[in-house]
């Protein structure tokens, strides 16, 4: 079986453990809701359909005649978090779905979903058990699962358009180029020939290939922004699957691509869940939509295709999405409420924003919400043979095998609201080996020091520093990623209307209600407006009186329905 090498690894949801902090919190917070969910209102449409007692009250919303959109992404992010942290009960929840699912799937390899788009998160779901919960039936079920869809789904292929993402019956094809990553993944676990040659039905080579040879494609159709972010990740598979670099690049220049003409300063991508042109609409978009980015869904395609890059290659530069999108993106949406509402758009808007759950309950980002909550494990740190490679600052351990022996490395860190991150080494014996870290390209470097001792300079922006020394028991690492304010407008026809960063935290302006939005004469000095008044938290100087005193600060810490800005138009006139 031909795969293609890796140069880092991640830990595959074992061996690090996040620390009591903010994302240790949502964790926590994330698996209550969801494992209070009762399994019969999960598999009471499943067991409608197959004709079936079906106890239970049912769940609302998009799943209120069957959790199917969703049902995958349960398993997988139950399976994945229950990995991750040693959670058996959360694993047997997860063990439990599948087995009250299979009573109902027909002798025909029946699935009890009526759309492709639907089988594609179970086909996730299944390798997830297989991968994570140690399910021997998993795969054997995804078997016969696509038996069914192979004689079920249409296989034409018919592009995206700016419809792409609308329902459909069974012979609907949405986003069937998300497909072929778990299928991969499912052929790669078990060595079925079947799942890669179903698998290779589904490659969107003719969207794919306009970024084989360039990072600046001739067209950019308005089309899904999130599956069209998401399919990336079937490419990366299909590299880790044939060692074909085609597919490498590919990614590589997507990415690029995604940064350079997609991306908010959150992170977050997708005005009315589009592509833009590469004309200054992202910067329009913002007069125009309060949807501007599918949170939860678009965190979870991100996370993935960095993650990939990130194996593939070794370079240090694709974790800065990673960052932004932690803090910005998935780590500022409003937590999953038990009834199902979901905060889904990330609202950038000129006039103001404000943070809310979604009109109707369960989404699919109610799914990708568990899924990339669980993927926190799997996104702080990498491995390789001479050592370990440090990609976020977060209060965490990790614990792994080096030289024959177990090493843990404790990170404690209050950042970003801090510049320092302090390690420590607790193993039986010294032991020669490389630590890095990942110096974030918004910054202007990093420093460390060993026990004390600082070092020279060891890394640029965008690349890893690294520390290669026979480490000793007890030894501490000190890393300090100097915070600076800085301005990043929304795209190049728009230089003048902005973000205000603090390091990788987006700032946003309180009680846009009744306040003015922060503008900027031309010419003039961010730091000269601004002054720091705790962490990450910044008044801002003027003349008016002080009932009227104006703050900056995380965007993450704002609540629900409280009005803020993000974007400033610098220049923008008063309006009295």
């Amino acid at each position: 079986m031909e795969t293609a090498p890796r140069v880092l690894e991640p830990f595959d949801y074992r061996g690090v453990r996040l620390l009591p902090g903010w994302f240790a919190d949502q964790v926590g917070r994330t698996r209550e809701t969801y494992y209070d969910v009762p399994d019969d209102d999960i598999l009471k449409g499943f067991r409608q359909r197959a004709g079936l007692p079906a106890p239970g009250a049912g769940m609302r919303g998009w799943c209120a005649q069957t959790s199917a959109v969703i049902f995958g992404q349960l398993l997988s992010g139950m399976a994945r978090l229950s990995r991750a942290t040693g959670d058996k009960a959360l694993r047997d929840k997860a063990l439990a779905l599948f087995e009250g699912w299979r009573r109902t799937v027909g002798p025909k390899g029946e699935a009890r979903m009526r759309r492709l788009y639907d089988w594609e998160k179970l086909v996730c779901g299944l390798v997830d058990l297989h991968a994570y919960a140690d399910c021997r039936e998993s795969l054997p079920t995804l078997e016969q699962t696509m038996e069914w869809a192979a004689r079920t789904f249409d296989r034409s292929r018919r592009p995206a358009d700016n419809f792409d993402f609308q329902g459909g019956e069974a012979t609907n094809t949405t986003e069937w180029y998300t497909l072929p990553e778990n299928l991969y993944r499912a052929y790669l676990a078990g060595g079925n020939s079947a799942f890669k040659e179903f698998a290779d039905i589904w490659l969107y080579e003719d969207y794919w290939r306009r970024f084989e040879a360039t990072s600046n494609p001739d067209e950019v159709v308005a089309v899904h922004a999130y599956s069209h972010v998401n399919t990336f990740s079937s490419a990366a598979m299909a590299y880790a699957v044939t060692a074909d670099r085609r597919y490498l690049r590919i990614c590589t220049n997507a990415y690029d691509f995604l940064q350079r003409t997609q991306c908010y300063a959150t992170g977050g991508y997708g005005p009315d869940e589009r592509l833009m042109p590469p004309d200054g609409a992202l910067g329009r978009s913002l007069e125009l939509y309060a949807g501007h980015a599918e949170i939860p869904c678009g965190s979870w395609a991100a996370f993935k295709l960095s993650r990939y890059l990130m194996t593939f290659t070794g370079e240090a530069r694709f974790g800065d999405w990673i960052e932004m999108l932690l803090y910005n993106g998935i780590g500022a949406a409003l937590p999953t409420e038990p009834d199902g509402r979901t905060f889904y758009y990330g609202d950038y808007r000129l006039s103001s924003g404000i943070k809310q759950h979604y009109w109707y309950e369960w989404p699919c980002c109610a799914g990708t919400y568990l899924q990339t909550v669980a993927d926190y494990h799997n996104i702080v740190y990498f491995r390789d043979a001479g050592g370990l490679y440090v990609n976020l600052f977060v209060p965490s351990e990790a614990t792994w095998r080096h030289g024959g022996q177990r090493v843990t490395l404790r990170q404690d860190t209050a950042y970003p609201e801090s510049e320092i991150a302090t390690f420590r080494l607790t193993m039986e014996r010294p032991a020669r080996m490389s630590l890095a870290f990942r110096v974030p390209g918004w910054s202007a470097g990093l420093r460390a020091a060993v026990n004390g001792s600082p070092l020279e300079a060891c890394g640029r922006p965008g690349q890893w520093a690294r520390v290669v020394r026979e480490w000793k028991p007890g030894d501490e690492v000190t890393v300090t990623i100097p915070l600076a304010l800085r301005m990043v407008p929304v795209d190049q026809q728009h230089p003048r209307r902005v973000a205000v960063l603090w390091g990788p935290v987006v700032l946003a302006q309180d009680e846009a209600c009744c306040r003015r939005p922060f503008a900027l004469a031309r010419g003039a000095d961010l730091a000269d407006r601004l002054i720091q008044e705790g962490p990450a938290r910044f008044r801002i100087l003027d003349t008016a009186p002080e009932r009227h005193t104006r703050f900056l600060q995380p965007y993450y810490a704002f609540p629900a329905y409280w009005p803020y800005w993000v974007y400033f138009d610098l220049d923008a006139p008063a309006l009295y």
